[in-house]
């Protein structure tokens, strides 16, 4: 990625006109050039890209909005981003908050840090956004330590390789110096609780006389514990506690309310002893350190390194297991049940150098950049049933952790006199991945009442003899840790894979109004072979009040490490019923005798048409229309049933060895079709006093399922290969309309920001069961809602601001969970639109020092 200087006002930025200006001309002086995303190019900018790119300006964010992590604050502020709270997926996924753009995968977008490729998440996430998919843990950032972020919103593959289906995230990390830069915030919820609190400390010093900087950012946020959203009775238990129709269902003739109440009375305690917590958040912890630092050695030749460390602690619990459940509770341990909890201690470190000079004006770019993120898993407050009164309740699930490592070489060359500005750029990447599964504790994972069977057999001399007959449950107890089973030494993988990649791009002017460019790339995989991707791009400018644009491309999307060798035993609920699952690796006999292939790259085509338009000095208008086919998506199956006698002998096997009742399988079962419009559009107002900014923004998509791949063989499990669960979230799960509204006013005292984002109405599919040949799914459409924000800040010295305000000031939660999906539970808030939690009171003090 090239370098250029900035000297245009991107309409995403929110500054007072006199406080940008001396920004902008403090930055050229102190920082020199910037990247812009999408272009390798020396004269490209925002305003004249061939393709929509958005910038995003993070210090004027975080003085005046709501929100304080970064996928929060992209989620209120840009109209083809979304995300939500991790706790709307399941177990481990909780503590992550994945992002998407244009309404694909959390895994078909790209994220860089300063233009360098980042690593993943080594989870695979269940439930929410991105079931089945690995994705970029954005939050592991410090936001205090970003300048900006780049969003293109467009396929770049051919640019970037694998992922970058949907578009590029790139954030920019500070390089201020000479201040320290201060930020703390908190907010609340309705009921006073879910308190959040993120303090961040910047500063950044001069290195050398020669424009040399290090920046270091320390930053420290904490989570605490979250009640269901809405009316106070929100989550709680109204069945059987204590009788056996705790077990499957609600009270009957024999065993009534009247008993349990009695029951609950005299062990002093009511029902909301088993309240739910969430969804919403995790009760969490977190510490960042991140550092940007660049040294100049000689002229036009600088040493530069960025990176950091984060550690975050989060807990997520589970439904509250019964006392009445005798199949997952013992008595003697938890007499009145218990709320299992599952502790994630999740470490991502990351680091950056690389040299960048120029010889004979070719720009040359060597780095390298390793990152690496663990994740363990602790179960507390629970037991393996299977064990009996002899389980232990508290268990190591094991770890997993994953690494990636670029090695890349960037040449470029920027011709002022060809044409009429002729860039070209060509490079060379050297990239290996790791994946590896630590199994956990055997009593995590154990069933305890599993017994070997012997038969009698009669040699052919006549003789008796016992054979092996496998294997029988004996009482029929659950199996491994409550909420999360551990992984098994059969599950442990420590593999890698290598990817070698070189590509080439040309940009040229060909008249002073007609921009055109074309890059191509080609990746060799060491565990699947080779893949071209490449893209041409165009804009002509009629005049400084229309422009048109247009791209074409083709991507891919490798699938990860883990998609190929994730193994794990989770709980999920039915209909009210709990029901062991077993996710299978792709790689195992279970799957191959089910006859599922192995895994192969996700393949694109993409096209986007558009205008952009300054019709005055201080106005932007663009709209884009975009068209995306994927072929052969990775996701999960259905659940296959224990009750299927079909089943081949190795699934059979897979789930009586287990302790589960149903499994679901990796596999490339589905294509897609996306096609919509993004629409932008800001205007900048001096005032006598101030400035009034203006921003409008529109993303509007519509995702349908193309085709099915059933393999051979399999055709009466179509219904299970891809089911109405998978076909929904990746099609009316995801808001297909979104738009925000927002006004700034900024003074030399005051700033003030009412903002309001409509977000459209969705379509959630649950299911009810796994009958053969198709499950039954509730559906239930969530209205469309509008969430609306106000905050109010105020300069109390030049150098220090406060501010308070209303996220959500109109307390809107949206739809409540159907009475035929709420099981036993009072009906919840369902917040996959916006991971709504209510009205949320905050406040913030920022200083400059």
């Amino acid at each position: 990625m090239k370098k250029i200087i900035l000297t245009v006002t991107a309409p995403l930025l929110f500054h007072s006109l006199s406080a940008q200006e001396k920004h902008l001309t403090d930055t050229t002086r102190q920082l020199g050039e910037i990247q812009i995303v999408g272009s390798r190019s020396a004269d490209r900018t925002k305003l004249n890209s061939p393709v929509p790119v958005d910038i995003i300006d993070i210090k004027s964010l975080q003085e005046t909005a709501p929100q304080t992590s970064i996928t929060q604050l992209l989620q209120y502020i840009s109209p083809s981003f979304h995300s939500v709270n991790g706790s709307n997926a399941g177990d481990a996924g909780s503590a992550l908050n994945l992002a998407q753009l244009r309404g694909l995968g959390v895994d078909q977008l790209l994220v860089l840090v300063n233009g360098k490729r980042r690593h993943k998440s080594a989870n695979v996430n269940w439930g929410g956004l991105g079931n089945g998919a690995t994705g970029y843990d954005l939050n592991a950032i410090p936001v205090s330590a970003i300048d900006r972020i780049e969003i293109l919103r467009d396929g770049a593959a051919a640019q970037y390789g694998s992922d970058a289906i949907a578009g590029v995230i790139n954030v920019v990390l500070k390089k201020q110096t000479d201040h320290i830069l201060v930020n703390t915030s908190a907010s609340t919820r309705r009921r006073g609780d879910g308190v959040t609190t993120r303090t961040g400390i910047n500063y950044g010093t001069r290195v050398g006389q020669q424009g040399g900087f290090f920046n270091v950012t320390a930053e420290f946020a904490t989570q605490a514990i979250a009640l269901p959203p809405g009316r106070d009775d929100a989550g709680l238990y109204i069945g059987p506690v204590f009788g056996g129709g705790a077990n499957t269902r609600g009270y009957d003739a024999i065993y009534t309310k009247e008993i349990d109440d009695a029951i609950l009375k005299s062990r002093g305690i009511d029902r909301h002893h088993f309240d739910q917590r969430g969804p919403g958040s995790n009760k969490a912890k977190e510490a960042l350190l991140f550092f940007n630092t660049a040294i100049p050695v000689r002229e036009q030749t600088e040493l530069y390194a960025f990176g950091g460390i984060s550690r975050r602690n989060s807990q997520f619990t589970a439904v509250y297991r019964l006392p009445g459940w005798t199949e997952r509770n013992n008595t003697t341990l938890y007499p009145d049940g218990f709320l299992p909890a599952m502790d994630n201690g999740i470490t991502d470190k990351s680091i950056a150098i690389g040299v960048k000079t120029t010889i004979n004006q070719w720009k040359i770019d060597l780095s390298n950049v390793y990152g690496r993120n663990d994740f363990s898993n602790v179960i507390s407050n629970s037991l393996n049933a299977s064990l009996g009164a002899k389980s232990p309740t508290t268990f190591d699930a094991g770890k997993y952790n994953g690494t990636q490592n670029t090695a890349s070489l960037d040449i470029s060359r920027y011709f002022k006199q060809a044409l009429h500005g002729l860039n070209i750029a060509f490079g060379a990447q050297y990239r290996t991945e790791t994946y590896q599964i630590i199994a956990g504790e055997e009593a995590s994972y154990i069933k305890g009442d599993l017994r070997p069977v012997y038969r009698v057999d009669t040699s052919a001399a006549g003789v008796p003899y016992l054979s092996d007959a496998g294997w029988l449950a004996l009482n029929g107890l659950s199996p491994g840790s409550q909420i999360h089973a551990g992984f098994r030494p059969v599950n442990e993988v420590n593999v890698s894979r290598a990817i070698v990649a070189a590509y080439a791009d040309v940009e040229a002017k060909i008249t002073p109004q007609w921009l055109i460019s074309a890059a191509v790339r080609a990746e060799n995989f060491s565990d699947f072979g080779n893949v071209t991707t490449g893209k041409i791009a165009s804009r002509y400018s009629f005049a400084p009040w229309l422009s048109l644009r247009a791209s074409a491309n083709t991507g891919f999307r490798a699938p990860d490490l883990a998609q190929f060798y994730y193994t794990e035993t989770s709980t999920t609920f039915q209909q009210g019923r709990a029901i062991d699952l077993v996710t299978a690796s792709n790689k195992s006999a279970a799957t191959r005798a089910l006859g599922i292939p192995s895994l192969t790259p996700e393949r694109s085509t993409g096209y986007a048409a558009g205008i952009t338009s300054q019709p005055a000095p201080n106005a932007e208008i663009t709209a884009d229309a975009y068209y995306v086919d994927i072929r052969n998506r990775v996701g999960n199956t259905g659940n296959f049933s224990a009750s299927d006698t079909h089943l081949p002998a190795d699934v059979r096997a897979l789930l009586l060895q287990t302790g589960t009742t149903q499994a679901k399988f990796f596999y490339n079962a589905f294509s897609t079709r996306t096609k919509g419009v993004e629409v932008t559009a800001s205007y900048r107002i001096p005032l006598d006093h101030g400035q009034l900014q203006l921003l409008a923004g529109g993303n509007f998509v519509h995702n349908e399922v193309t085709h099915i791949n059933t393999p051979k063989g399999l055709e009466e499990y179509q219904y299970v290969i891809f089911s109405e669960a998978e076909r929904a979230r990746v099609t009316t799960n995801i808001p297909g309309q979104k738009i925000t509204l927002q006004g700034t006013w900024t003074t030399s005292r005051w700033s003030l920001l009412l903002r309001t984002v409509y977000f459209g109405s969705v379509t959630t599919a649950t299911a009810q069961n796994a009958t053969f040949p198709k499950p039954d799914y509730y559906f239930q459409e969530l209205k469309p809602i509008w969430i609306t924000d106000l905050s109010a800040g105020y300069h109390i010295t030049r150098s220090i601001q406060v501010t308070a305000g209303v996220n959500n000031v109109f307390n809107v939660l949206g739809d409540y969970t159907d009475a035929a999906i709420s099981g036993l539970r009072n009906p919840t808030v369902v917040g996959i639109q916006n991971g709504s939690a209510g009205i949320q009171p905050f406040v913030r003090l920022f200083g400059k020092f």
